[in-house]
């Protein structure tokens, strides 16, 4: 009599302890994704370069354009609403110098290939899941590292002489803030759309001049196909 009232206990313990098991099993997941880079703020916004080595001073303003983008995420549980994360982002981002003078001299512009990529870190947290339905929007937050480089960095000095000789793109740290929307069309696969904002700061210095730095908010908005293991 006690062995079957000892062995129907330890059957209801592990029947109770089976879902909270499987509630924390740790489950991965890749991303890989296409989408839109989309730069808000000049990076050098109309400042001044006091030595252009002309009679009168120099403005110079530089622009990232907004470009086709592509990357990767993977994702690891902590729980069942929380996700580590981390990503790498690429962007084919041309940019656009343009030097303005007094007249009746001239003010060039010139556009050159560049490229910008991230490589990141996010925690992203579950908000809310629609009942009855495969559909869950998140919150994310974390820090990334922006690198910026290509044609525009290398061919400058070529294209603007001393002045712009040496001139480099440079890594920046960024806040990464963002939200996204999850749609499952099974257990292992489903659909992902993310708006991120990368929040930096970016500084130019040139052998005349060094800039101040200008609030960078940087848009990539994605879309991708999430492969749950």
């Amino acid at each position: 009599m006690r062995a079957n009232v000892r062995g129907t206990a330890l059957l209801l313990v592990l029947a109770a302890a089976s879902p909270a098991l499987a509630q924390e099993q740790t489950t991965y997941a890749v991303t890989p994704f296409i989408g839109v880079y989309l730069p808000t703020a000049d990076l050098v916004d109309n400042q001044t370069v006091p030595e252009a080595g002309l009679l009168d001073p120099e403005t110079l303003s530089q622009s990232q354009e907004a470009a086709l983008a592509f990357g990767l995420r993977a994702s690891r549980s902590l729980s069942s609403r929380l996700w580590l994360e981390l990503e790498f982002q690429y962007a084919a981002s041309a940019i656009q110098r343009t030097a303005t003078r007094r007249e009746p001299l001239p003010e060039p512009t010139v556009t050159l290939d560049a490229r910008v990529f991230t490589l990141g870190a996010n925690v992203l947290l579950e908000v809310f899941r629609a009942p009855f339905t495969p559909v869950a929007v998140h919150l994310l937050g974390g820090l990334a590292l922006v690198s910026r480089g290509g044609e525009f960095f290398d061919e400058s000095a070529d294209l603007g002489g001393e002045l712009f000789e040496g001139l480099e793109g440079g890594t920046d740290i960024a806040l990464i803030v963002g939200t996204g929307l999850r749609y499952g069309l099974s257990p292992h696969f489903g659909v992902r759309i993310d708006v991120r904002d990368y929040v930096s700061f970016y500084a130019q210095s040139l052998r005349a001049a060094d800039f101040e730095s200008e609030l960078q908010n940087e848009l990539w908005v994605t879309g991708g196909v999430e492969l749950t293991l």
